[in-house]
């Protein structure tokens, strides 16, 4: 979502090569040394990827507070532009590239992550001949991934991974979750996604999104324990409203409703503090929310519109569909599928 996307920005902090990965080090003591290594950057704007590469694995929000204050105060156009893809601005994000006069590699990650990613294939396919490596090929596997490709996309992770060669775990834990997200979001493949979150954790146990997700499929597969046991940790080590609501719901599946209520009402509260200070950056997690344990659809369909409006992804746009079919607007429903049929036919061969 970003250019140096958070895949390279761990690119960036490792070193690439063209060998076979090395043993990790550890992801506690790699997190340890990559807050230390914030710490001595202080509010330098340069610190920008290292703040995100951070918040990526943590769910530390206070970060995308200072990259919202880079969006408002730097003198540098593209990295104003990359803060605001890191909030999901993409609309500033765009007028930012625009003054920048980006190049089309620049433009590529924004193209991607607002449901143009046919556009940015061509200079991300060309990236990848000419200078094969892990950045490159990642971007190329997040464009292919985005445009269904769903196989091409996991043959570029798997070279971006050949390509890699550092001790750190963060390049190869980020793979591991995109290509974990892309099969059980795309793919409908939960055995195949379970894998590759489950590596995602392996490289980096504190890696939030990865326990997350993968609570979910624990969950609906039925094994509640597992799932509490991945969302436990999170709940107590971030403020992360999906895996509290999560446990809301696992709660109330095993009796305890009173329990599982307030950890819901209390996902909600921190929803709602993290829409007042980042809309945008919340705005599709706060839409499944309220279509799910939040139980409000007329809130989902607000900020369902609200994400789409910023980014016509076909998951944007599903997202929009459901809230309008939740609210019984079957013909804006109907409405929305044309455009995203539109949008986001099938390329040819």
């Amino acid at each position: 979502m970003k250019f140096l996307s958070l895949i390279a920005a761990a690119c960036l902090l490792a070193g690439c090569a063209t060998t076979e990965p090395r043993a990790t080090t550890d992801g506690a003591i790699a997190l340890a040394n990559l807050d230390q290594q914030i710490q001595q950057q202080g509010d330098d704007p340069a610190a920008l990827e290292l703040w995100l590469l951070r918040l990526q694995f943590s769910a530390d929000y206070a970060l995308l507070d200072r990259a919202a204050a880079i969006a408002k105060t730097d003198a540098d156009g593209l990295r104003r532009a990359q803060a605001l893809m890191a909030a999901h601005r993409f609309t500033a994000a765009g007028a930012e590239l625009e003054a920048a006069q980006a190049t089309p590699a620049q433009r590529a990650p924004w193209w991607v992550a607002t449901g143009r990613a046919a556009l940015a294939l061509p200079s991300l396919q060309a990236e990848a001949a000419r200078r094969s490596g892990f950045a490159s090929l990642c971007a190329l596997a997040r464009a292919q991934a985005a445009l269904g490709e769903l196989e091409d996309a996991d043959r570029s992770y798997a070279q971006a991974l050949q390509a890699l060669d550092t001790t750190l775990p963060f390049p190869a834990a980020t793979i591991a979750f995109a290509r974990g997200l892309m099969w059980a979001e795309q793919g409908g493949d939960a055995a195949r996604a379970a894998t590759f979150y489950a590596e995602a954790l392996r490289l980096v146990p504190a890696y939030a999104a990865a326990g997350i997700h993968l609570a979910e499929l624990d969950m609906a597969r039925g094994d509640l324990a597992a799932a509490q046991a991945r969302l436990l940790p999170v709940v107590i080590h971030t403020d992360e409203p999906e895996a509290l609501a999560l446990l809301g719901e696992l709660h109330a599946r095993q009796g305890q409703e009173a329990r599982g209520r307030d950890e819901i009402a209390g996902a909600r509260r921190r929803y709602e503090m993290l829409l007042s200070r980042h809309p945008e950056a919340f705005a599709d997690h706060a839409a499944e929310f309220y279509l799910g344990p939040g139980r409000d659809p007329q809130r989902a369909w607000t900020w369902a519109q609200a994400n789409l409006q910023e980014r016509a992804t076909r998951r944007a746009y599903l997202l929009a569909i459901r809230a309008a079919e939740a609210l019984g607007r079957t013909g804006e429903a109907e409405a929305l599928r044309g455009r995203m049929n539109a949008a986001h036919a099938p390329r040819a061969a």
